[in-house]
């Protein structure tokens, strides 16, 4: 659910988005294709003994080279007109390239502590706004509760929070995904949790469940804040699960091709336990017979196998398949938009991410005399167990 407020009018000088600023930043080069590299962000400039770091931008070429951010000046719409987009430094796409063609910014939350992403501005003739697209990843060490998003200016102890007369805010009129979620949304991606039916881009639900699923988000002027969950996930896994917390799962790479995603078919729900949920038998949409997908979902999940009896029944060459965490689990996509008005004497302005630990909830205080009671009680309990136990 999207809690928005009034509109304001911006002036009619207003900002044009142009670059990341990287000097809060350690770039790293481009990397061998295949490998990740991480631009680490700091607190204030890498070169101060005091530098702190809670977060990382990360990219993989071919998909994605040094920095892990572009700006991307291109006109189209999304509920309201838009000039462009924050995208991660995909060479080969644009704002509007389509799906799977890599354009989410790969945000990792090393720590709890703020991620202060600056944008250089220049002045422009009328308002401006961007889409972004947004990944969190979860590498804290932690399970996490959820985040905040804010828009301000100046990094580390020097932040200031924007404020609505700043002519910098959240879009009220961008559309978000997934549908319903307002101006400004989030969800796990859809390869685990989604509904074929319900997006073009698929023909087979998701791999856990055929529900989207992900955070609601309350969006002000200037701050994002996530709320509840939304779908199964919290009910599944409990709170955003860091990624090395994730389960394993099991990956067909059935094109053969390293810079398209890997389809899961089983998942490792306990240890040495595996469930099988998917099967190599092809599906097609019948409106689109070209349109297919090379596995199919079980209509009844197999458990309690082995991984040796998961490989055998699916029947594919081993070559081609692949045991990994399923890092998905720790994604968070993001989408919203930034609008630019007249931000006067500021050449850039800061989107800061925070994210918050996962605390486990305190335990309620019993009466005096309740652990005497209960110790008492279940004892009973344990005693009409192994009656019931005795007539079988």
């Amino acid at each position: 659910m999207t809690g928005v407020v009034a509109t304001l009018g911006f002036a009619a000088q207003a900002s044009t988005l142009v670059g990341w600023n990287t000097d809060n930043v350690v770039v790293a080069p481009t990397p061998a294709d295949g490998d990740t590299g991480a631009s680490v962000v700091y607190d204030r400039d890498p070169m101060d003994p005091g530098a702190t770091t809670s977060g990382q931008i990360v990219f993989t070429p071919p998909e994605a080279v040094s920095p892990g951010i572009k700006v991307q000046q291109e006109s189209y719409s999304s509920g309201v007109a838009l000039d462009g987009c924050i995208m991660t430094s995909n060479p080969g796409a644009t704002c509007t390239s389509p799906f799977q063609s890599g354009k989410r910014v790969k945000q990792q939350m090393t720590g709890s502590n703020p991620v202060d992403l600056v944008f250089d501005v220049a002045a422009g003739s009328e308002t401006s706004i961007y889409q972004m697209f947004g990944r969190l990843i979860n590498v804290t060490g932690q399970a996490l509760s959820g985040f905040d998003i804010e828009l301000g200016f100046g990094t580390g102890a020097d932040f200031v929070a924007a404020t609505i007369s700043d002519a910098l805010r959240f879009s009220t009129d961008f559309t978000a995904s997934p549908s319903g979620a307002g101006s400004s949304g989030t969800q796990f991606p859809f390869g685990l949790f989604g509904n074929a039916a319900t997006n073009s881009n698929f023909v087979i639900d998701g791999f856990f469940a055929d529900q989207r699923t992900g955070m609601d988000v309350i969006q002000t002027e200037t701050k994002l804040s996530s709320d509840a969950f939304f779908g199964p996930y919290s009910t599944m896994f409990g709170p955003w699960m860091t990624q090395s917390d994730v389960p394993t799962g099991l990956f067909w790479d059935f094109d053969d091709d390293d810079t398209t995603d890997a389809l899961l078919m089983a998942w490792e729900y306990a240890p040495g336990l595996w469930e099988l949920r998917r099967e190599a038998i092809e599906t097609c949409d019948i409106s689109n017979p070209a349109f297919c997908s090379p596995a199919s979902t079980l209509a009844s999940y197999v458990d309690g196998l082995t991984y040796a009896e998961v490989v055998a029944l699916l029947g594919i060459d081993v070559s081609f398949l692949d045991v990994d965490g399923v890092e998905d689990l720790a994604n968070l996509n993001l989408n919203y938009a930034i609008e630019l008005g007249d931000l006067g004497a500021q050449t850039s302005f800061t989107l800061r991410t925070t994210v918050h630990e996962y605390q486990e909830p305190a335990p309620v205080p019993l009466p005096a005399g309740a652990p005497l009671l209960l110790a008492g009680l279940g004892a009973l309990g344990f005693v009409k167990r192994r009656r019931r136990a005795s007539k079988r």
